[in-house]
């Protein structure tokens, strides 16, 4: 047995980290698979972004197949795969560790497993859902390539086991695809200067200019939770910059930014405005500051959305807020929803997803009665944090706004539902007319396209945002600017 204490030498590392046998990827290319090999959807440890690959690969053929009787079967190695995947978002290295056989353990330690899978999930956020998209044979192994969803990306992983449930081999591969511009952005239509937002710290931004001379509206837009880049990447899709491109194709200015948590080390008793407001308050000044730009809107994206009608509370000099995907439940609501929504995707509910749905019940149940200490993370976000949601309330604020609203939603959107948040928004808002809706039907939480049932692997699909999303969008912004004009003329 070899000594798993000890510290691999940095040749051994390399050798563990190179390419998995191209045999391995082979099978899992086409693979047929019965009953038990289709694909498996499960949450992850956590509640509700382009890796390279890095492999701990199978070092030799298994040498026990033919004389030691397998222990497991494909469904048990499903479940040990998933596990593995949730040991690592939960930084359960040596767990993982002591699954390993005795020559991977050999070769690699359990540090090393948390410093590849750091670099693999960092500034992605919060992990949504694990699934097994492919199973093969290969090599006297079973080999599993699965999708770990985060809010703000993807990570593929291929996982090899022998039939005793020890892990052989691990590869990290990027995700398929790639961003593809849009045929409803015209870039010859206007052109982007890189700024810097003097917040807490400096924040990366872009102004999308539309060319030529004279006023033009102006919109800020506000990303949604987790740690997002100015351009919303999701996977292989960027929400923001599809709007933004869009828009200033259609005479409107955008001002998008690297939200704090992406950008900064943030740490500490953080809030909402911390973490959202004051950002996004400070993004509108630098916008209203340009000679070119007029009346400005601030539009938000799901969590980013529902702070829209405190921002624009707070700003107190906008000519309107656009609420894309935004949630009028309470946001912890949603998380034991969307959790009750993954775990029972693939008509099946294992102990491992039964428990994690549990220990997400008991958080929102200590969260909602205000036990949590605002120092304390509890699904990781300090108590600060949901304090200061519980204390806002986005429909009643909403109300109160004399602006003119325009809320967007996607009819397949599991995350946030049309039946559970946009028919609230509608019964809340639906009797004035400055309120403005619109239900999308076929498209999902980053308002694109999707068939089937919905689930987050469509997010790593690449795709962009739907043109009449883009289209409703500069034609409301630009006919409230106008009106807004107008009277600031009287």
């Amino acid at each position: 047995m070899p000594d798993r204490s000890k510290r691999s030498p940095r040749s051994n590392r390399r050798n563990v980290l190179r390419a998995l046998a191209g045999a391995g990827l082979a099978a899992l290319a086409g693979c047929g698979g019965s009953g038990n090999e289709t694909p498996t959807q499960a949450p992850t440890s956590r509640p509700p972004t382009e890796p390279s690959a890095t492999t701990v690969p199978p070092t030799s053929e298994p040498t026990d197949t033919t004389t030691a009787p397998p222990t497991a079967t494909i469904d048990d190695l499903r479940q040990t795969a998933v596990a593995v995947v949730h040991e690592l978002d939960q930084e359960q290295y040596e767990d993982v560790y002591a699954r390993a056989t005795d020559e991977v353990a050999a070769q690699v330690t359990a540090e090393q497993l948390g410093s590849v899978w750091s670099q693999q999930a960092s500034g992605k956020g919060r992990l949504t859902a694990v699934t097994i998209e492919q199973y093969g044979r290969s090599g006297g192994y079973d080999v599993f390539l699965l999708r770990a969803t985060f809010e703000s990306g993807a990570v593929r992983v291929v996982l090899s086991f022998t039939r005793q449930e020890k892990l052989a081999g691990l590869q990290f591969l990027p995700p398929e695809g790639s961003y593809t511009t849009p045929d409803y952005a015209d870039p010859t239509a206007f052109s982007e200067t890189d700024l810097t937002l003097e917040t807490a710290c400096g924040l990366p931004a872009k102004l999308s200019i539309p060319n030529g001379e004279g006023t033009v509206p102006g919109v800020v837009l506000v990303h949604g939770s987790g740690p997002n880049d100015m351009d919303e990447t999701i996977g292989p899709n960027k929400v923001f910059k599809d709007l933004a491109w869009g828009l200033a194709s259609r005479g409107v200015a955008v001002l998008r930014y690297d939200k704090r948590t992406y950008a900064c080390d943030v740490s500490g008793s953080l809030t909402l405005d911390d973490v959202v407001v004051d950002d996004a308050l400070v993004a509108l000044d630098r916008l209203q500051a340009h000679d070119r730009v007029g009346s400005t809107v601030v539009v938000g994206h799901s969590l980013g959305a529902m702070a829209a009608p405190r921002i624009a509370t707070k700003a107190g000099n906008l000519a309107g807020a656009v609420m894309l995907a935004a949630n009028a439940r309470p946001f912890v609501e949603l998380i034991v929803e969307q959790t009750e929504y993954l775990v029972n995707l693939d008509g099946t509910v294992t102990e491992a997803e039964r428990a994690v749905l549990e220990q997400r019940r008991t958080a929102v149940e200590r969260i909602q009665s205000g036990s949590v200490a605002a120092d304390e993370i509890v699904l990781d976000a300090p108590g600060s944090f949901w304090n200061s949601l519980a204390e806002y309330d986005q429909v009643e604020t909403a109300k109160s706004l004399s602006i003119p609203l325009y809320v967007l939603q996607g009819e397949r959107d599991y995350q946030v539902t049309a039946e559970g948040d946009f028919e609230r928004w509608k019964e809340a808002l639906g009797d004035r007319k400055n309120v403005s809706f619109s239900l999308y039907e076929g498209l999902n939480h980053l308002f694109m396209s999707g068939e089937g049932q919905p689930n987050p692997n469509e997010y790593s699909q690449p795709g962009n945002v739907a043109k009449t999303v883009v289209e409703d969008l500069a034609e409301w912004t630009n006919a409230r600017t106008r009106i807004a004009s107008r009277r600031l003329r009287r």
